[in-house]
């Protein structure tokens, strides 16, 4: 049974998480990266992932840099 997919937007990004793939996407749906996850850690990863992008941007931000 397919669940539906779990997802976020940060900044000028989409970080999606599906049944069994964790994905970056850009706004236009274009995919940047993806990462294979297993199925009792994907939430935890998924998590992480938001975390950790937020915090990139931010720090871009902080900097002056583009994001």
């Amino acid at each position: 049974m397919a669940r539906e997919k779990t997802f976020k937007v940060i900044g000028n990004y989409r970080v999606e998480l599906g049944d069994k793939i964790l994905m970056i996407k850009d706004l236009e749906g274009n995919l940047l990266k993806a990462d294979s996850v297993k199925a009792f850690e994907s939430e935890d990863r998924f998590k992480e992932l938001c975390d950790k992008l937020e915090q990139t941007i931010k720090d871009r931000v902080a900097k002056g840099l583009k994001v």
